[in-house]
């Protein structure tokens, strides 16, 4: 049966449009993303401890496993993604990259709501744009919350819904506009009719703090970019 909007299926969608993800990206939000992305790994980076381990969910094509590796030499980064489509962009971009710290990052396929990861195993946990895209994200969040070691960090980007009227009347008409961009690069709409479906139905901000606090995490804090177009959200694993 073929897949669209009424049947999608999110891994099957990425795997569909994983070629051209990044150029989309690049597209879509004017080469933004790298910038709220280099945002969130600067901010992930400076929690993680000397010669730490690293876990990134929902990967994707990897640019968050890189960065964190550019900016920490010394730490360890492991990074999975359901999708193998994405995964082989993720290992062809390893593989063209000349940093040997890069290289060692673990690609694996896992689903975020069963990590094959012992209890304990990390010191900071990072998603970016992908905890939107796991139902229930509560199994996902708890699953994070479980391999991370007491006191570590969990680091999430999400696009949500904007603060501020001015930009609600903005990204009105701009989210319309996403699925046609989308086709256009990728040649497969449903994955973009998705994306503005399930950021619309996504809670963000304050919302989705109260989620975190409710799931045990303790300090959950956020912050806004480009008028709350995009969140960054972080909160601690108790250390008992």
């Amino acid at each position: 049966m073929k897949m669209d909007d009424k049947n999608y299926n999110v891994v099957e969608g990425f795997n569909v449009i994983a070629p051209a993800y990044d150029l989309a990206n690049d597209a879509m939000t004017a080469g933004l993303h790298r910038v709220w992305r280099r945002q969130f790994c600067k901010l992930a980076s400076a929690s993680i401890p000397r010669g730490g381990k690293v876990l990134d969910v929902a990967t994707g094509t990897g640019d968050v496993a890189f960065e964190l590796c550019e900016l920490r030499g010394d730490i360890e980064v492991t990074a999975t993604d359901p999708s193998v489509g994405m995964l082989a962009q993720a290992k062809r971009k390893q593989e063209e990259r000349p940093s040997n710290q890069i290289k060692k990052i673990t690609f694996t396929a896992a689903d975020g709501r069963t990590l094959p990861y012992a209890d304990n195993t990390f010191d900071v946990v990072t998603i970016s744009w992908g905890i939107r895209n796991i139902k229930p994200y509560e199994n996902a969040l708890n699953e994070m919350k479980r391999v991370l070691r007491p006191g570590g960090a969990v680091h999430i980007l999400e696009s949500g819904k904007p603060e501020f009227q001015a930009i609600k009347l903005f990204y009105k008409y701009y989210a319309k506009l996403l699925p046609l961009i989308g086709e256009r690069i990728s040649k497969f709409k449903p994955a973009y009719q998705y994306y503005t479906k399930s950021v619309e139905e996504f809670p963000s901000g304050t919302e989705f703090i109260a989620r975190l606090h409710e799931l045990g995490f303790q300090r959950p804090q956020y912050k806004a970019l480009a008028g709350g177009i995009v969140y960054l959200y972080s909160a601690r694993k108790p250390t008992t």
